[in-house]
Protein backbone atom coordinates (compact mmCIF):
# COMPACT_ATOMS: atom_id res chain seq x y z
CA UNK A 1 0.00 0.00 0.00
CA UNK A 2 1.31 3.38 -0.85
CA UNK A 3 1.24 5.84 1.86
CA UNK A 4 2.22 9.63 2.22
CA UNK A 5 2.31 12.09 5.08
CA UNK A 6 1.64 15.69 5.12
CA UNK A 7 2.84 18.43 7.39
CA UNK A 8 0.56 21.25 7.01
CA UNK A 9 1.23 24.61 8.20
CA UNK A 10 3.17 23.69 10.81
CA UNK A 11 4.23 26.57 13.56
CA UNK A 12 6.20 26.43 15.92
CA UNK A 13 7.35 29.25 18.93
CA UNK A 14 9.76 29.20 21.60
CA UNK A 15 9.29 32.30 23.95
CA UNK A 16 9.84 35.05 20.97
CA UNK A 17 11.10 33.16 18.70
CA UNK A 18 9.76 31.61 15.66
CA UNK A 19 11.41 28.01 14.76
CA UNK A 20 9.05 26.99 12.33
CA UNK A 21 6.62 29.58 10.49
CA UNK A 22 3.77 28.10 8.11
CA UNK A 23 5.46 25.36 6.98
CA UNK A 24 4.34 22.49 4.37
CA UNK A 25 6.57 19.41 4.06
CA UNK A 26 5.65 15.95 2.64
CA UNK A 27 6.99 12.23 1.59
CA UNK A 28 6.14 9.38 -0.26
CA UNK A 29 6.43 5.99 0.09
CA UNK A 30 9.59 4.59 -1.53
CA UNK A 31 11.32 8.08 -2.12
CA UNK A 32 14.13 9.97 -0.31
CA UNK A 33 13.19 13.57 0.48
CA UNK A 34 16.40 15.30 1.64
CA UNK A 35 15.85 18.13 4.07
CA UNK A 36 18.28 20.52 4.05
CA UNK A 37 19.36 23.95 5.64
CA UNK A 38 21.93 25.47 7.55
CA UNK A 39 22.25 24.63 11.38
CA UNK A 40 19.27 26.43 12.98
CA UNK A 41 17.19 26.99 9.97
CA UNK A 42 14.39 24.04 11.83
CA UNK A 43 15.24 20.60 10.35
CA UNK A 44 15.12 19.29 13.40
CA UNK A 45 12.39 21.52 15.09
CA UNK A 46 9.99 20.16 12.19
CA UNK A 47 11.23 16.57 12.43
CA UNK A 48 10.92 16.78 15.93
CA UNK A 49 7.07 17.74 16.04
CA UNK A 50 6.80 14.90 13.53
CA UNK A 51 8.50 12.32 16.00
CA UNK A 52 6.33 13.77 18.71
CA UNK A 53 9.27 15.16 21.06
CA UNK A 54 7.59 18.44 19.86
CA UNK A 55 4.04 19.85 19.78
CA UNK A 56 3.20 22.55 16.77
CA UNK A 57 1.52 25.62 17.82
CA UNK A 58 -0.79 25.82 15.08
CA UNK A 59 -0.60 23.22 11.55
CA UNK A 60 -1.87 19.55 11.06
CA UNK A 61 -0.31 15.85 10.26
CA UNK A 62 -1.94 13.65 7.78
CA UNK A 63 -1.05 9.89 7.18
CA UNK A 64 -2.16 9.00 4.10
CA UNK A 65 -4.79 12.04 3.68
CA UNK A 66 -6.24 10.89 7.57
CA UNK A 67 -5.39 13.60 10.08
CA UNK A 68 -3.17 12.47 13.05
CA UNK A 69 -2.22 13.33 16.34
CA UNK A 70 1.43 13.60 17.52
CA UNK A 71 2.27 14.04 20.40
CA UNK A 72 4.89 11.80 21.92
CA UNK A 73 6.97 9.27 20.55
CA UNK A 74 4.75 6.71 20.86
CA UNK A 75 2.16 7.98 18.93
CA UNK A 76 4.62 8.42 15.77
CA UNK A 77 5.35 4.71 16.38
CA UNK A 78 2.01 4.09 15.77
CA UNK A 79 1.90 6.36 13.08
CA UNK A 80 4.48 3.95 11.54
CA UNK A 81 7.05 7.13 11.91
CA UNK A 82 10.78 6.24 12.96
CA UNK A 83 13.65 8.83 13.95
CA UNK A 84 17.01 7.95 13.68
CA UNK A 85 19.07 10.43 15.72
CA UNK A 86 22.73 11.65 14.27
CA UNK A 87 24.08 10.29 17.70
CA UNK A 88 22.89 6.20 17.94
CA UNK A 89 21.07 4.72 20.83
CA UNK A 90 22.61 1.58 21.01
CA UNK A 91 23.29 -0.75 24.03
CA UNK A 92 27.20 -2.11 23.27
CA UNK A 93 27.14 -4.85 25.33
CA UNK A 94 23.58 -6.80 24.22
CA UNK A 95 23.70 -8.13 20.52
CA UNK A 96 22.30 -7.42 17.60
CA UNK A 97 18.84 -9.21 18.40
CA UNK A 98 18.35 -7.87 21.91
CA UNK A 99 18.86 -3.96 20.65
CA UNK A 100 16.66 -4.57 17.80
CA UNK A 101 13.80 -6.14 19.93
CA UNK A 102 14.34 -3.68 23.13
CA UNK A 103 11.29 -2.81 24.96
CA UNK A 104 9.51 -5.76 22.74
CA UNK A 105 11.06 -8.72 23.59
CA UNK A 106 9.87 -11.81 22.69
CA UNK A 107 9.00 -14.84 25.39
CA UNK A 108 9.04 -18.15 25.37
CA UNK A 109 5.19 -19.28 25.70
CA UNK A 110 3.87 -19.75 29.35
CA UNK A 111 7.56 -18.08 31.09
CA UNK A 112 9.13 -14.99 32.34
CA UNK A 113 12.20 -16.01 29.92
CA UNK A 114 13.47 -14.28 26.50
CA UNK A 115 13.28 -16.68 23.35
CA UNK A 116 16.44 -15.18 22.25
CA UNK A 117 16.91 -17.85 19.27
CA UNK A 118 13.05 -16.36 18.28
CA UNK A 119 14.66 -12.70 18.08
CA UNK A 120 17.57 -13.71 16.52
CA UNK A 121 15.34 -15.81 13.74
CA UNK A 122 13.44 -12.80 13.00
CA UNK A 123 16.28 -10.45 12.73
CA UNK A 124 17.98 -12.58 10.49
CA UNK A 125 15.47 -13.13 8.08
CA UNK A 126 14.66 -9.25 8.06
CA UNK A 127 18.86 -9.00 7.27
CA UNK A 128 18.80 -11.56 4.86
CA UNK A 129 15.91 -9.32 3.18
CA UNK A 130 18.02 -6.35 2.47
CA UNK A 131 20.86 -8.78 1.91
CA UNK A 132 23.19 -7.99 4.96
CA UNK A 133 25.46 -9.83 6.23
CA UNK A 134 25.34 -9.70 10.18
CA UNK A 135 25.72 -12.35 13.27
CA UNK A 136 22.34 -11.33 15.25
CA UNK A 137 24.02 -13.06 18.01
CA UNK A 138 27.14 -10.50 17.76
CA UNK A 139 27.32 -8.06 20.69
CA UNK A 140 26.95 -3.83 19.04
CA UNK A 141 30.51 -3.10 21.00
CA UNK A 142 31.98 -5.00 18.16
CA UNK A 143 30.21 -3.94 15.35
CA UNK A 144 31.62 -0.67 13.09
CA UNK A 145 29.98 2.35 12.95
CA UNK A 146 28.12 1.59 9.53
CA UNK A 147 26.84 -1.99 11.22
CA UNK A 148 25.66 0.32 14.22
CA UNK A 149 23.55 2.11 11.34
CA UNK A 150 21.96 -0.37 9.93
CA UNK A 151 20.91 -2.17 13.41
CA UNK A 152 19.20 1.39 13.81
CA UNK A 153 17.41 0.98 10.70
CA UNK A 154 16.31 -2.57 10.93
CA UNK A 155 15.34 -1.64 14.55
CA UNK A 156 12.53 1.31 12.70
CA UNK A 157 12.05 -1.72 9.81
CA UNK A 158 11.31 -4.33 12.84
CA UNK A 159 8.61 -1.77 14.26
CA UNK A 160 6.34 -1.86 11.61
CA UNK A 161 7.87 1.55 10.53
CA UNK A 162 7.39 2.92 6.56
CA UNK A 163 8.98 6.20 6.90
CA UNK A 164 12.36 6.46 8.50
CA UNK A 165 13.92 10.14 9.38
CA UNK A 166 17.86 9.71 9.51
CA UNK A 167 19.32 12.68 10.66
CA UNK A 168 22.79 13.09 9.41
CA UNK A 169 23.48 9.42 8.76
CA UNK A 170 26.49 9.12 7.16
CA UNK A 171 28.73 11.71 9.42
CA UNK A 172 30.16 8.74 11.48
CA UNK A 173 30.69 6.56 8.56
CA UNK A 174 34.13 5.60 6.59
CA UNK A 175 33.65 5.96 2.44
CA UNK A 176 33.13 2.03 2.19
CA UNK A 177 30.30 2.06 5.10
CA UNK A 178 28.79 5.09 3.29
CA UNK A 179 28.26 3.15 0.11
CA UNK A 180 26.97 0.30 1.85
CA UNK A 181 23.96 2.61 3.34
CA UNK A 182 23.34 3.78 0.59
CA UNK A 183 23.03 0.39 -1.16
CA UNK A 184 20.71 -0.22 1.97
CA UNK A 185 18.76 2.86 0.92
CA UNK A 186 17.95 1.50 -2.74
CA UNK A 187 16.78 -1.43 -1.75
CA UNK A 188 14.31 0.37 1.35
CA UNK A 189 13.26 2.24 -1.63
CA UNK A 190 12.50 -0.49 -3.67
CA UNK A 191 10.67 -2.20 -0.60
CA UNK A 192 8.47 1.20 -0.36
CA UNK A 193 9.75 2.72 2.94
CA UNK A 194 10.21 6.12 2.58
CA UNK A 195 13.29 8.41 3.89
CA UNK A 196 13.40 11.72 5.07
CA UNK A 197 17.37 12.65 4.69
CA UNK A 198 19.01 15.51 6.87
CA UNK A 199 22.30 16.07 5.09
CA UNK A 200 24.68 18.83 4.98
CA UNK A 201 26.61 16.56 1.62
CA UNK A 202 25.55 18.21 -1.30
CA UNK A 203 26.96 14.50 -3.15
CA UNK A 204 24.94 12.25 -1.15
CA UNK A 205 21.74 14.21 -1.76
CA UNK A 206 21.92 14.62 -5.35
CA UNK A 207 23.14 10.91 -5.46
CA UNK A 208 20.45 9.48 -3.52
CA UNK A 209 17.29 12.01 -3.34
CA UNK A 210 14.34 12.04 -5.50
CA UNK A 211 13.60 15.76 -3.77
CA UNK A 212 15.24 18.24 -1.73
CA UNK A 213 13.34 20.83 0.45
CA UNK A 214 15.38 24.07 1.65
CA UNK A 215 14.41 25.42 4.96
CA UNK A 216 16.04 29.37 6.09
CA UNK A 217 14.79 31.20 9.63
CA UNK A 218 12.16 28.27 10.32
CA UNK A 219 10.61 28.63 6.74
CA UNK A 220 11.14 26.69 3.34
CA UNK A 221 12.58 28.73 0.99
CA UNK A 222 13.17 25.96 -2.38
CA UNK A 223 11.50 22.36 -2.57
CA UNK A 224 12.09 21.00 -6.08
CA UNK A 225 12.84 17.73 -7.49
CA UNK A 226 16.55 16.66 -7.55
CA UNK A 227 16.73 16.99 -11.79
CA UNK A 228 14.93 20.50 -11.30
CA UNK A 229 17.37 21.99 -8.95
CA UNK A 230 21.40 21.89 -9.00
CA UNK A 231 24.04 22.00 -5.92
CA UNK A 232 24.30 25.82 -6.32
CA UNK A 233 20.74 26.60 -6.29
CA UNK A 234 20.40 24.57 -3.15
CA UNK A 235 23.63 26.31 -1.41
CA UNK A 236 22.11 29.43 -2.27
CA UNK A 237 18.92 28.82 -0.97
CA UNK A 238 20.49 27.41 2.32
CA UNK A 239 22.82 30.74 2.86
CA UNK A 240 20.77 33.97 0.95
CA UNK A 241 23.91 34.43 -1.06
CA UNK A 242 26.53 32.74 -2.67
CA UNK A 243 29.18 30.87 -0.85
CA UNK A 244 32.38 32.38 -0.75
CA UNK A 245 34.92 29.59 -2.33
CA UNK A 246 37.75 28.91 0.05
CA UNK A 247 41.04 29.25 -1.08
CA UNK A 248 43.94 27.71 0.72
CA UNK A 249 46.32 30.62 1.13
CA UNK A 250 50.26 30.46 0.21
CA UNK A 251 52.61 30.20 3.20
CA UNK A 252 56.30 29.30 4.15
CA UNK A 253 56.99 26.81 6.52
CA UNK A 254 59.72 26.70 7.94
CA UNK A 255 62.17 26.26 11.25
CA UNK A 256 62.09 24.06 14.24
CA UNK A 257 59.11 20.97 14.64
CA UNK A 258 56.91 22.42 17.69
CA UNK A 259 56.18 18.86 17.79
CA UNK A 260 57.80 15.42 17.13
CA UNK A 261 56.61 11.90 17.34
CA UNK A 262 58.46 9.29 17.58
CA UNK A 263 57.71 5.68 17.16
CA UNK A 264 54.78 5.71 19.14
CA UNK A 265 53.25 2.34 19.51
CA UNK A 266 49.96 1.19 21.25
CA UNK A 267 49.08 -2.48 20.85
CA UNK A 268 45.62 -2.59 19.26
CA UNK A 269 45.57 1.24 18.20
CA UNK A 270 48.49 2.82 16.42
CA UNK A 271 52.26 0.89 15.66
CA UNK A 272 55.11 2.51 15.17
CA UNK A 273 53.79 6.06 14.01
CA UNK A 274 56.28 8.76 13.67
CA UNK A 275 55.96 12.96 12.33
CA UNK A 276 56.57 16.06 12.95
CA UNK A 277 54.85 19.70 12.76
CA UNK A 278 56.34 22.43 12.02
CA UNK A 279 54.41 26.18 13.63
CA UNK A 280 51.82 27.31 10.97
CA UNK A 281 51.44 23.82 9.76
CA UNK A 282 48.55 21.76 9.07
CA UNK A 283 48.93 17.87 9.23
CA UNK A 284 46.05 16.07 8.53
CA UNK A 285 45.84 12.22 9.63
CA UNK A 286 42.96 10.13 7.70
CA UNK A 287 42.17 6.85 6.87
CA UNK A 288 39.19 4.07 7.54
CA UNK A 289 37.29 4.63 10.54
CA UNK A 290 39.38 2.21 13.42
CA UNK A 291 42.72 3.57 11.54
CA UNK A 292 44.18 4.20 15.11
CA UNK A 293 44.01 8.34 14.15
CA UNK A 294 41.53 9.58 17.41
CA UNK A 295 43.58 7.11 19.79
CA UNK A 296 46.73 8.76 18.44
CA UNK A 297 46.26 12.11 19.07
CA UNK A 298 45.00 11.60 22.36
CA UNK A 299 48.01 10.32 23.34
CA UNK A 300 49.56 13.77 22.04
CA UNK A 301 47.35 15.59 24.08
CA UNK A 302 47.78 13.40 27.25
CA UNK A 303 44.83 11.83 27.55
CA UNK A 304 46.12 8.20 27.32
CA UNK A 305 49.51 7.48 28.72
CA UNK A 306 49.68 3.65 27.72
CA UNK A 307 52.26 3.85 24.82
CA UNK A 308 55.82 3.53 23.93
CA UNK A 309 57.59 5.80 21.93
CA UNK A 310 58.15 9.66 22.31
CA UNK A 311 56.52 12.98 22.03
CA UNK A 312 58.39 16.01 21.90
CA UNK A 313 57.13 19.17 22.48
CA UNK A 314 58.99 22.46 21.73
CA UNK A 315 62.49 20.41 22.47
CA UNK A 316 61.55 18.18 25.16
CA UNK A 317 59.35 15.06 25.98
CA UNK A 318 56.57 14.87 27.61
CA UNK A 319 55.37 12.73 30.25
CA UNK A 320 52.70 9.79 28.85
CA UNK A 321 49.50 11.01 30.43
CA UNK A 322 49.89 13.45 31.88
CA UNK A 323 46.56 14.88 31.78
CA UNK A 324 44.66 17.87 29.74
CA UNK A 325 45.59 20.56 32.56
CA UNK A 326 49.27 20.41 31.73
CA UNK A 327 48.52 19.91 27.91
CA UNK A 328 47.12 23.42 28.38
CA UNK A 329 49.12 24.78 30.43
CA UNK A 330 51.82 24.10 27.99
CA UNK A 331 50.34 26.01 25.30
CA UNK A 332 48.06 22.76 23.53
CA UNK A 333 44.37 22.86 22.63
CA UNK A 334 42.09 19.98 21.80
CA UNK A 335 38.63 20.09 20.10
CA UNK A 336 37.26 16.52 20.10
CA UNK A 337 35.13 14.46 17.76
CA UNK A 338 31.67 14.92 19.83
CA UNK A 339 31.22 18.29 21.18
CA UNK A 340 28.08 17.59 22.54
CA UNK A 341 29.19 14.46 24.92
CA UNK A 342 32.89 15.80 25.75
CA UNK A 343 33.78 19.23 23.70
CA UNK A 344 31.01 21.51 26.00
CA UNK A 345 29.23 22.35 29.09
CA UNK A 346 25.34 22.13 28.13
CA UNK A 347 23.98 24.01 31.33
CA UNK A 348 26.44 26.30 31.41
CA UNK A 349 26.53 30.25 29.47
CA UNK A 350 28.12 30.93 26.04
CA UNK A 351 30.74 33.05 28.23
CA UNK A 352 31.44 30.25 30.61
CA UNK A 353 32.37 27.81 28.09
CA UNK A 354 35.00 29.58 26.06
CA UNK A 355 36.36 31.40 29.44
CA UNK A 356 37.15 27.82 30.85
CA UNK A 357 40.81 27.32 29.95
CA UNK A 358 41.14 31.24 30.57
CA UNK A 359 40.48 31.23 34.02
CA UNK A 360 43.72 30.63 35.72
CA UNK A 361 45.32 33.52 33.11
CA UNK A 362 42.37 35.96 34.81
CA UNK A 363 43.28 35.40 38.31
CA UNK A 364 45.61 37.85 40.18
CA UNK A 365 46.41 37.42 43.73
CA UNK A 366 42.82 35.07 44.44
CA UNK A 367 40.66 37.13 42.06
CA UNK A 368 38.90 36.68 38.76
CA UNK A 369 39.49 39.82 36.59
CA UNK A 370 36.21 39.98 34.96
CA UNK A 371 36.97 42.63 32.21
CA UNK A 372 39.90 40.46 31.01
CA UNK A 373 37.19 37.39 30.66
CA UNK A 374 34.42 39.58 29.10
CA UNK A 375 38.01 40.78 26.25
CA UNK A 376 38.06 37.06 25.73
CA UNK A 377 34.61 36.34 24.87
CA UNK A 378 33.55 39.27 22.94
CA UNK A 379 36.30 38.79 20.69
CA UNK A 380 36.18 35.05 20.84
CA UNK A 381 32.44 35.00 19.66
CA UNK A 382 33.25 37.72 16.73
CA UNK A 383 36.38 35.92 15.49
CA UNK A 384 34.54 33.07 14.59
CA UNK A 385 31.29 34.55 13.62
CA UNK A 386 29.74 32.83 16.25
CA UNK A 387 25.78 33.55 16.23
CA UNK A 388 24.30 33.62 19.97
CA UNK A 389 21.29 36.35 21.59
CA UNK A 390 23.87 37.14 24.31
CA UNK A 391 27.07 35.75 26.12
CA UNK A 392 24.52 34.39 28.83
CA UNK A 393 23.05 32.05 26.55
CA UNK A 394 22.77 28.41 27.63
CA UNK A 395 25.41 26.67 24.95
CA UNK A 396 23.08 23.68 24.70
CA UNK A 397 20.23 26.02 22.62
CA UNK A 398 23.15 26.93 20.11
CA UNK A 399 22.94 24.84 16.75
CA UNK A 400 25.69 22.45 16.07
CA UNK A 401 27.78 24.90 13.84
CA UNK A 402 27.67 27.61 16.16
CA UNK A 403 28.55 24.92 19.65
CA UNK A 404 31.70 24.37 17.28
CA UNK A 405 32.72 27.85 16.82
CA UNK A 406 32.59 27.85 20.86
CA UNK A 407 34.93 24.77 21.26
CA UNK A 408 37.30 26.74 18.73
CA UNK A 409 37.12 30.12 20.30
CA UNK A 410 38.49 28.55 23.12
CA UNK A 411 41.81 28.30 21.73
CA UNK A 412 42.03 31.84 20.35
CA UNK A 413 44.59 32.48 22.79
CA UNK A 414 47.99 33.65 21.91
CA UNK A 415 50.13 31.50 24.03
CA UNK A 416 48.76 28.38 21.97
CA UNK A 417 51.20 26.57 19.67
CA UNK A 418 49.63 23.35 18.83
CA UNK A 419 45.98 22.57 18.34
CA UNK A 420 44.66 19.60 18.08
CA UNK A 421 41.55 18.60 15.94
CA UNK A 422 38.96 15.76 15.93
CA UNK A 423 37.01 15.49 12.84
CA UNK A 424 36.44 19.71 13.25
CA UNK A 425 33.57 19.98 10.69
CA UNK A 426 31.14 16.79 11.77
CA UNK A 427 27.69 17.81 11.55
CA UNK A 428 27.92 21.02 10.67
CA UNK A 429 26.47 23.36 7.59
CA UNK A 430 28.37 24.21 4.48
CA UNK A 431 28.52 27.80 6.22
CA UNK A 432 29.11 26.81 9.40
CA UNK A 433 32.15 24.76 7.51
CA UNK A 434 33.47 27.91 5.85
CA UNK A 435 33.71 29.27 8.96
CA UNK A 436 35.71 26.75 10.33
CA UNK A 437 38.02 26.59 7.68
CA UNK A 438 38.77 30.09 7.69
CA UNK A 439 39.88 29.96 11.81
CA UNK A 440 41.95 27.21 11.15
CA UNK A 441 43.99 29.00 8.55
CA UNK A 442 44.09 31.95 10.36
CA UNK A 443 45.62 30.26 13.19
CA UNK A 444 47.97 28.07 11.38
CA UNK A 445 48.89 31.82 9.99
CA UNK A 446 49.69 33.40 13.01
CA UNK A 447 52.25 30.27 13.75
CA UNK A 448 50.32 27.50 15.66
CA UNK A 449 51.10 24.13 14.37
CA UNK A 450 47.43 22.20 13.62
CA UNK A 451 47.29 18.18 13.93
CA UNK A 452 44.00 16.89 12.47
CA UNK A 453 41.59 14.26 11.76
CA UNK A 454 39.33 13.87 8.80
CA UNK A 455 38.15 11.45 7.11
CA UNK A 456 36.61 13.47 4.52
CA UNK A 457 38.93 13.08 1.43
CA UNK A 458 37.70 16.40 -0.46
CA UNK A 459 38.19 18.32 3.00
CA UNK A 460 41.73 16.69 3.94
CA UNK A 461 43.01 17.64 0.26
CA UNK A 462 41.78 21.23 1.04
CA UNK A 463 43.10 21.89 3.98
CA UNK A 464 46.28 19.69 4.18
CA UNK A 465 49.92 20.97 3.92
CA UNK A 466 51.01 17.30 4.80
CA UNK A 467 48.74 14.05 5.03
CA UNK A 468 49.28 11.04 6.44
CA UNK A 469 47.45 7.99 6.34
CA UNK A 470 46.82 5.39 8.30
CA UNK A 471 45.34 2.09 8.12
CA UNK A 472 45.38 -0.59 11.19
CA UNK A 473 47.03 2.03 13.16
CA UNK A 474 50.06 1.88 11.21
CA UNK A 475 51.20 4.69 8.82
CA UNK A 476 51.04 4.24 5.19
CA UNK A 477 52.27 7.26 3.45
CA UNK A 478 53.05 10.65 3.80
CA UNK A 479 51.68 13.59 1.35
CA UNK A 480 52.93 17.21 0.67
CA UNK A 481 50.84 19.70 -0.60
CA UNK A 482 50.52 20.78 -3.22
CA UNK A 483 51.28 16.95 -4.07
CA UNK A 484 48.07 15.35 -2.93
CA UNK A 485 47.17 12.39 -5.22
CA UNK A 486 43.35 11.35 -3.89
CA UNK A 487 43.48 8.23 -5.62
CA UNK A 488 46.63 6.67 -3.59
CA UNK A 489 45.22 8.04 0.15
CA UNK A 490 41.78 6.21 -0.88
CA UNK A 491 44.18 3.27 -1.70
CA UNK A 492 46.39 3.87 1.40
CA UNK A 493 43.61 4.09 3.79
CA UNK A 494 41.90 0.58 2.07
CA UNK A 495 45.22 -1.05 2.92
CA UNK A 496 46.12 -1.39 -1.10
CA UNK A 497 49.42 0.13 -0.91
CA UNK A 498 50.89 -2.09 1.92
Amino acid sequence: MSNRIDMKGITKSFFATRALDDVDFSCLSGEVHALVGLNGAGKSTLMKVLGGIYHADEGVIEVSGTEVSISSPADAGAAGISMIHQELSLINELTVAANIFLGRELKRAGTPFLDKREMATRVKAQLDRFGLKLDPNLPVRELNSGEKQIVEIIRSLMSNSWLIVMDEPTSALSEEDKERLFGFIERMKQEGIAIIYISHHMPEIFGIAERVTVMRDGKIVLSERIPDTSEPAVIRSMTGRELARFEKPHKEISGEPVLKVESLTKPGSFDDVSFDIRRGEIVVLTGLRGCGAPELAKAVFGLDGDYSGQVIYRGRPLVPGRGPAVSVREGMGLVTENRDKNGILPPLSVRDNIALPFLEKAVRGGVLNKGQIEAVVDKAIHDTSTKTSSPDQEIRFLSGGNKQKICFSRWLDEDLELLILLEPTRGIDVHAKADIYRIIEEMAGRGVGVLLLSYEIDEVIMLADRVITLYQGRSISHYEYPILDKDKMLADMAGANI
